[in-house]
């Protein structure tokens, strides 16, 4: 075996080049990068040749030259060539470094943050798409299994009508910052004096939703109020924020989250205003990772806020984080069994990941291991089948450990909508907020367009007239 300890990497598709190193970054702990080191150099070169159009070649300065030719069917747009030269050329670099390394991975060459949109995608089109994700981009069959699974699942939800749309509302502000958080979130104490003008805005930016949804004559599919951890803020500006969401939607849902943030009265005031669902996030049932991690509040605090909320008739989401620094597979498991004591309605196994701009990012914490995140996830997947628990949506993230995913379980029609609707993206969003993005979806065209709301508070704060009016032209005409 050829152990690649220090990979350089360059390309003459410089737009891909992210996408060629996150396929090298996917073999970690087996690659890492540096200045000096083997060098790996992939072209994509256009031919005229009558049997393919472009071939892909990899050098390796101390190994050999590899080539592969694929031809493009002439009838394809530009972005479903550029698209597809990208999936290829993924595919062929994680052959070479799968034979290399004597190393397959769990997604193989997919490590696009939406599989099941692939999956979904693939099988509109007539595409066998399991035989395509197993054959053609090397996904495991234990991956392509769950994603099966998770569209099946999606059946009753799946959504592709423009005239549906989807609110959200973001309060970016918490109470203190976890260790593994790369949000674009406040700390309360820092923003005290902010959070009045902020609601105030937020909720003028909310009448100009209600307008559009009035113009436009929208049906809204779901409402979803996250952050940061939305309950951080105080009681008054909470009620005119939530009682203002008066959508007539079926599904209502707050993220409460930290448990510290959570007292009779927000769980009083989201009653009053309608509220289906909230959360309420352990991550961990062991007090040492709590503390380690930057959770200001204990275990005990957890199971006494969730009996709190047991009174009223939310349904609860419940999020875990496989890998959490200095956790073991035994602690991961005790946090595991203490949720399903709970029987939430949803519960999220999420496996972390090292993002640039959080805590545990900047301190070099590494959360790569070559068999415990996947012991990990394992055992929660097995547990939640075996409780009544069923996987519905699922989405992955870069520098995950053991190149991963997240996976939202629930009990029998306790779906949430809102997270299937994201990660699909088949449903348009209106997003109220600062950093806030709302999604606009264009069927004929199968296409997705964006519009971003500054990000920092203070920013919003100054863009008032900007992103009233913006928000207003973008959703015009749907």
């Amino acid at each position: 075996m050829i152990n690649l300890d220090y990979v350089n990497f360059r390309t003459n598709e410089e737009s891909f080049k992210n996408d060629y190193q996150d396929i090298i970054r996917a073999f970690s702990p087996f690659t890492v990068f540096q200045e000096n080191g083997i060098l790996i150099e992939l072209s994509l070169i256009n031919t005229a040749d009558n049997e393919y159009n472009t071939i892909i070649e990899i050098d390796n300065n101390c190994l050999m030259h590899y080539e592969k030719q694929f031809k493009l069917e002439e009838s394809l747009t530009e972005i479903e060539r550029k698209s597809l030269k990208k999936r290829y050329s993924k595919i062929f670099l994680y052959e070479i470094l799968s034979k290399l390394l004597s190393r397959k991975l769990p997604y193989g060459s997919l490590t696009g943050i939406r599989p099941t949109k692939l999956f979904h995608d693939l099988t509109s089109k007539g595409v066998d798409a399991s035989d395509y994700f197993k054959n053609v981009l090397f996904v495991s069959d234990e991956k392509v299994k769950l994603i099966e699974t998770i569209c099946k699942n999606q059946t009753n939800i799946y959504n592709k009508n423009e005239k549906e749309i989807d609110v959200f509302v973001n309060i970016p502000i918490c109470i203190s910052r976890c260790s593994y958080c790369s949000f674009i979130s406040a700390e309360l104490d820092k923003v005290k004096k902010l959070v009045t003008p902020y609601t105030d805005l937020l909720l003028k930016e909310i009448e100009t939703t209600k307008q559009i949804i009035k113009r436009e004559g929208l049906i809204v599919r779901s409402i979803y109020v996250g952050g940061g951890t939305p309950t951080s803020i105080d009681d008054e500006n909470f009620y005119r924020i939530i009682s203002s969401l008066n959508f007539n939607a079926s599904e209502f849902t707050v993220e409460a989250g930290r448990p510290d943030t959570i007292s009779e009265n927000k769980l009083k005031i989201m009653d009053k205003c309608g509220v289906t669902r909230i959360s309420i996030n352990p991550q961990s049932f062991n007090q040492k990772t709590l503390d380690l991690i930057g959770r200001k509040h204990t275990v005990d605090e957890i199971y006494k806020v969730y009996e709190m909320a047991r009174r009223f008739s939310f349904d609860i989401n419940m999020d875990l984080i496989a890998m959490l620094p200095n956790e073991t597979f035994e602690d991961f498991k005790y946090s595991v069994n203490q949720t399903l004591k709970l029987n939430p309605e949803n519960i999220t196994i999420h496996t972390l990941a090292l993002k640039r701009g959080s805590k545990l990012h900047e301190s070099n914490y590494d959360n790569t291991s070559d068999l415990l995140p996947s012991k990990m996830v394992d055992y929660a997947m097995k547990s939640m089948l075996e409780n009544g628990y069923e996987p519905y949506y699922m989405y992955k993230q870069k520098h995950v450990s053991g190149n991963l995913e997240n996976v939202g379980y629930c009990k029998k029609d306790k779906a949430c909508i809102y997270n299937v609707d994201i990660m699909e993206e088949t449903t348009s969003i209106i997003a109220n907020g600062a950093g806030a993005i709302s999604k606009r979806l264009f069927l004929k065209d199968n296409r997705l367009e964006r519009l971003a709301n500054p990000k920092g508070l203070d920013v919003y704060l100054q863009r008032e007239d900007a992103l009233l009016k913006d928000k207003d032209n973008f959703f015009f005409n749907i």
